[in-house]
């Protein structure tokens, strides 16, 4: 009797021993699987960005070269794991941000039109929207100097506006307008001098977005999209690229109205 015991005992304690081994070598599997698995999709993901990097810097490099692809340009990766492509589109309104004491340039070249509304800062960005407090960088939100470059001339009308809501009396700037929902300030149907060819827009105190639309506008902006999928992985990126422009240290130099003394 005693030794039927001993024997089920074993024959249990077998059973259980025999339970655990197949438990650890499916976690063991199940583990070198899962490892598989995440390291083909890193290696799809890796592949996904890398291809629509790709896509951006081929649509930059025709850009650069005065070539504005059409349609959609496929993209293949050298590794067969993904495949994607990129589109250039062109856009007539301009919508970008622009650092303190940089320019936002606008061809006006061809411009028909008689006024455009220039709007600026996003009210839903706190580092744009920031509390008025006094003149100077960083203690306002963004005033505008804004330049129209006119054509066969040697001078530049040059206007400023200050924020909306934040007028600075030692600037001398002019009062803006409310923005609308999204944007702070705005300078409404702002009037372009004729024989305009370029209007430089350049905020002051801080950075800002700067948003401008006017029917009659030719192309200010492109619109890179370009995108790769493959397995798991799909990756999109957008970019905004605009005109050519002189530097911002030119404006003061070459669209200088006197004569230059060093």
């Amino acid at each position: 009797m005693n030794k039927k015991i001993l024997d089920g005992q074993i024959g249990l304690l077998l059973l259980v021993i025999m339970g655990v081994v197949v438990a650890l070598v499916i976690s063991v599997a199940s583990r070198s699987l899962s490892d598989t698995v995440l390291s083909r999709q890193e290696r799809e993901s890796s592949a996904a960005f890398s291809l629509a990097e790709t896509g951006v810097e081929n649509a930059l490099s025709s850009l650069r070269q005065g070539s504005v692809p059409s349609g959609v340009a496929s993209l293949v990766d050298s590794t067969g794991l993904v495949s994607g492509g990129y589109e250039v589109s062109p856009t007539t309104s301009y919508s970008l941000y622009v650092k303190e004491g940089e320019t936002a340039s606008l061809d006006l070249n061809g411009f028909v039109g008689a006024s455009v509304d220039v709007y600026w800062t996003k009210k839903s960005d706190s580092s744009e929207n920031l509390g008025c407090t006094s003149e100077g960088s960083g203690s306002a939100p963004a005033g505008l100097e804004i330049s129209a470059l006119q054509e066969g001339s040697d001078t530049a009308a040059r206007s400023y506006y200050n924020a909306f809501g934040c007028n600075l009396p030692g600037n001398g700037f002019l009062a803006s307008v409310t923005g609308g929902a999204d944007y702070l300030s705005k300078v409404a149907s702002l009037p372009i001098p004729a024989n305009t060819s370029e209007l430089r827009i350049r905020p002051v105190y801080t950075g800002a977005t700067i948003s401008v639309a006017g029917a009659g506008l030719l192309t200010q902006l492109y619109l890179i999209q370009s995108s790769a999928t493959g397995g798991d992985a799909q990756k999109e990126i957008e970019v905004k690229r605009g005109l050519d422009a002189p530097p911002t240290v030119f404006d003061f130099a070459v669209f200088s109205a006197g004569s230059l003394v060093k």
